[in-house]
């Protein structure tokens, strides 16, 4: 079995062992974005990580009882949980200009210094006038994951925006999904890479012709295998992966993206093309985060 799908169940049947077996996407998606970095859960580092955010947080904060922002702190500091603090000091600074929510705090996870802060705001600015998110406002962690490129904040915007474009004039539709998938792109490229929509390209019709209709769930399943430099000769060992993850999760296809779980796995294996070394398993918090 594949050493990825192999940490990936390992991580299912901890996480299950631990939290007990009702939440069955909770723990999927926990697992998932344990597995692209290559830890394996531990339920020691999860209550210490869990320790740092009540410890350095008032006692009504609900930071300490939210599932998905003590999930994604432990995916981020799971072998460093002392990074909480820091972490939760660039918060105090980031909530200074912006709304404190659930989502600030995870905006918070991305952030490596008080400057990026600051390219946030240059970045929101910069998006103004395009129309990629005209209808689709970025969440802010998802803006605090762009800002941590080193590309000035007018390219990543100019980026996203030609992006989306291009995925309009090859027939993605005007929707949030097609934001969603120029937003990947840019994350792994920085610039718009034309290599890597020749390949987005080159896979899309690809699909289109194995599917009736390209639906919208598939775009950022497609985004992540260009940007993995996936080949087309590759599908049957995806599909096999996927199989397999279907089989052990007993997922209902109909209402769970599962391929895109199965992506995920398949290419974390990958040096996944994003092209200038940016950390790839922002890419996959990503696709398990953002809600636009």
């Amino acid at each position: 079995m594949n050493a990825q799908l192999q940490l990936f169940f390992t991580n299912i049947d901890k996480i299950v062992l631990y939290f007990g077996a009702d939440a069955k996407y909770f723990y999927i998606d926990l697992a998932l974005k344990l597995t692209v970095r290559n830890i394996v859960f531990n339920y020691e580092d999860y209550e210490k990580v869990r320790q740092q955010i009540k410890t350095n947080t008032k006692w009504y904060n609900f930071a300490r009882i939210n599932t998905e922002i003590i999930n994604t702190y432990f995916v981020h500091y799971a072998n460093k949980p002392e990074k909480v603090s820091e972490t939760l000091n660039l918060h105090k600074i980031l909530t200074k200009q912006f709304n404190r929510h659930d989502d600030s705090y995870i905006a918070a996870a991305y952030l490596k210094s008080e400057e990026q802060i600051e390219r946030i705001d240059l970045l929101i600015k910069d998006f103004m006038d395009k129309e990629s998110v005209k209808h689709a406002p970025l969440k802010l962690s998802t803006s605090a994951m762009l800002a941590g490129r080193a590309e000035d904040t007018k390219v990543l915007a100019n980026s996203v925006e030609q992006y989306y474009q291009s995925l309009v004039s090859i027939g993605f539709e005007r929707t949030k999904d097609t934001t969603n998938t120029a937003v990947i792109l840019t994350i792994g490229t920085g610039d718009f890479h034309h290599e890597t929509f020749a390949r987005l390209k080159e896979l899309t019709t690809y699909i289109k012709k194995t599917e009736i209709t390209l639906t919208t769930h598939r775009y950022n399943t497609i985004a992540l295998l260009s940007l993995a430099k996936f080949e087309v000769h590759q599908f049957p060992a995806l599909h096999d992966m996927h199989e397999e993850i279907c089989r052990f999760l007993k997922l209902d296809r109909m209402h769970f993206n599962s391929l895109l779980v199965a992506t995920q796995i398949y290419t974390s294996t990958e040096a996944i093309g994003n092209l200038s070394l940016y950390d790839s398993p922002h890419l996959f918090s990503l696709l398990q985060t953002i809600q636009i």
